[in-house]
């Protein structure tokens, strides 16, 4: 989201400091990079405001427990606030438990407020409405009537039907925005629940936060003797207990505690540690000094690292902190560095439903990951280097990801952390590229000049056949593969677009049989640069499989090279397609300056510049006012303004704020734009 919608969410999710006066307990607290604390909230009456708001510097994750340690809330949006009502039971004072996990890497100084509630209060409450999801909630309204507020955070568009405690429908709002307003009236005194029904009707979740406030309610005199108080806890889970063994193993860690595993190193050591996936793990591990050498707080329960011992033997401490309701039974392996051997990372790894999980990847030379789940769930990746960088993301709305690892001189670890976003679990099968398998060929297929790399989790090329070569229109049936080759002499610009009725994914292989561009996205269109090797010419080919029930014409165009066959483009007379650009952005001199522009910042892109680099201004935002470029996505554009100029800057706001600016860019040279 950007900055404006950020800080309006901030003031609407702190409404209730506002409003309250000494009847509220406001705290400041601070939570280091890559770190948690745990807060405890003393309540001594029937249902209190919690709002929490951080400084909008890095990302902050949220867990809320009841007196008892079950989890009743959590909030894992990508930014730093929350806002729910508390609810207990019975008489007395009871302690809930926040949780509060910093995702960035800069410390972040966030401020919590915790007020009574009664029937004159206004309730703020802040829901994830996930992507393409219906979420029923509940709310509470008090008084002669009541002023609602229902407010997305402007990234999705959200539908909305509100019906009173009779079930009867009081509200309904299908407009193109993710916001409504309504009058609540005729409630009784004592308060009405009311329950709403939000869809989200976008790719990506909404962060939805709901405000009723009530008319028509006389203020109760406030009893000091139920303000609310928080505090910072000794630690960020219940119990903490130390490990009876050492070293590798299997250990046990109980819900809401933790436990400390010595970790004795005499040399360079790797460390794994895998929990049984029912709960989530946090892990900090200490050097014999106490400094902290690695730290895992996402919300997964495994964890990779590497120890170097200082001065011969050194024993490291490992903290598990289990944030469950279940226990959680976790492995320890400890292997030299030496010793590692070969690759590893292939197999089946099951990932539960709204969980996230990590395959480590080790490989000692170029190769072909693929990973795939059984169709059940969406499932995000993220894979990263061994110092952290990010190399690859998918965050489309399938379960499946291909990237290639490139491990340089040796061998190198790399890591895939795996997000759920689904209800059930899903089992995700990792393959690495073994070179071609020309045996998948049938008989009636004559076989191709390039031997297809096809993992085993892409349709089967038994049902691929060749319908032609070069530019051109042709023909992909439902739910089937077709293969064209692709003969050009020098680096040529392909494009190609379907008929829009069904999804198509794409594959192009050199002659060698390599992978050199892969589309996995929700569309039917891609865009790529291929370049023959050696200086000649080189037929490359194309694998497109229909995902739809219904068959899809697709054009495939050349531009900017070509081929020296008889039948490309140029002998057959097929211009091929292009990207459609406005009358006065057209270019004169014969260069091509469509472009793919890449996400590949892990958040949404709210807003998209580009100008020429001879001018100051950089004009209007091309997405749009209601548009985003999800993560892992790609927008193709014709960045020409009419001037015949090549250089060009660009510059792209994230969801979060963050301004990346790359300039100087020759879209007459580069096929692609990629921010990061």
């Amino acid at each position: 989201m950007n900055r404006t919608r950020a800080s309006l969410l901030a003031c609407a999710g702190l409404f209730a400091i506002t409003a309250t006066g000494a009847r509220a307990s406001v705290d400041d607290y601070s939570v280091d990079g890559n770190s948690s604390v745990q807060i405890n909230l003393e309540v001594c009456t029937a249902e209190n405001q919690l709002a929490v708001q951080g400084d909008a510097g890095t990302d902050l994750d949220f867990v809320i427990t009841d007196p008892s340690g079950n989890q009743v809330h959590a909030d894992q949006g990508i930014d730093d606030y929350l806002s729910i009502v508390l609810e207990k039971s019975g008489s007395g004072c009871d302690t809930f438990g926040l949780a509060v996990s910093n995702l960035g890497e800069e410390s972040n100084t966030f401020q919590v407020v915790l007020e009574p509630i009664d029937a004159a209060s206004t309730r703020v409450e802040k829901y994830i409405i996930r992507a393409n999801e219906t979420q029923t909630v509940d709310f509470k309204a008090c008084g002669t009537s009541a002023q609602l507020l229902a407010r997305g955070d402007g990234d999705t568009d959200l539908d909305f039907i509100i019906r009173n405690s009779d079930g009867a429908v009081v509200h309904e709002d299908a407009a193109t925005t993710d916001q409504t307003t309504a009058i609540l009236a005729g409630l009784l005194s004592d308060c009405e629940t009311f329950e709403m029904e939000v869809s989200n009707l976008g790719d990506v979740y909404n962060a939805l936060l709901v405000m009723v406030e009530p008319e028509g309610v006389v203020t109760a005199p406030f009893d000091a003797g139920s303000m609310p108080s928080t505090s910072l806890a000794s630690g960020r889970t219940g119990v903490s207990t130390q490990a009876a063994n050492s070293g590798a193993g299997s250990y046990s860690a109980e819900a809401h505690s933790s436990i400390t595993v010595d970790l004795p190193v005499c040399s360079t050591s790797r460390m794994e540690v895998r929990g049984d996936g029912d709960t989530d793990l946090d892990f900090t591990v200490r050097n014999s000094s106490g400094s902290t050498v690695h730290s895992d707080f996402d919300l997964s329960d495994v964890t990779f690292a590497t120890l170097e011992p200082s001065g011969g033997c050194e024993t490291f401490e490992m903290e598990v902190s289990n944030l469950g309701n279940v226990y959680n039974v976790f492995s320890v392996a400890l292997a030299d560095i030496d010793d590692l051997g070969g690759v590893s990372g292939t197999g089946k790894y099951r990932v539960n439903a709204t969980s996230s999980t990590k395959v480590a990847l080790r490989v000692c030379s170029l190769t072909n990951v693929f990973a795939r789940g059984d169709g059940d769930t969406d499932l995000d990746f993220d894979i990263t280097d061994e110092g952290g960088n990010s190399i690859h993301s998918d965050y489309d709305l399938t379960d499946r990801t291909e990237f290639i690892l490139d491990p340089g001189s040796g061998c190198a670890d790399f890591q895939m952390a795996i997000s759920n976003l689904g209800d059930v679990y899903n089992v995700l099968t990792v393959t690495f590229d073994d070179g071609p398998d020309t045996a998948r060929i049938p008989p009636s297929v004559s076989a191709p000049p390039v031997a297809l790399h096809i993992p085993a989790t892409r349709p089967a090329i038994q049902t691929s056949q060749i319908v032609g070569s070069g530019a051109g229109e042709y023909r992909a049936p439902a739910n089937g593969t077709v293969l064209i080759d692709l003969p050009v002499c020098e680096t040529t610009f392909l494009s190609v677009e379907g008929d829009g009725d069904t999804d198509l994914d794409y594959q192009v292989f050199s002659a060698s049989g390599d992978v050199v561009h892969s589309d996995y996205d929700l569309t039917d269109v891609t865009y790529t640069s291929i370049s023959p090797s050696g200086g000649g010419c080189e037929t490359f080919r194309m694998s497109v499989e229909n995902l739809g029930g219904v068959y899809n014409v697709f054009t495939v165009g050349y531009s900017g090279g070509g081929s020296s066959s008889s039948d490309t483009a140029s002998s057959t007379g097929a211009t091929g397609t292009s990207i459609s650009v406005p009358a006065d952005n057209a270019s004169t001199d014969g260069n091509n300056r469509n472009i793919a522009i890449l996400n590949q910042t892990g958040e949404s892109l709210t807003s998209i510049y580009w100008s020429n680099s001879a001018t100051l201004a950089w004009g209007d935002d091309k997405l749009g006012r209601s548009s985003v470029l999800a993560a892992g996505q790609q927008w193709n554009v014709n960045a020409g303004d009419g001037s015949n100029a090549c250089l060009f800057d660009f510059r792209a706001i994230t969801e979060s704020g963050r301004e990346i600016e790359p300039s100087r860019i020759n879209v007459c040279e580069v096929t692609s734009v990629a921010f990061e």
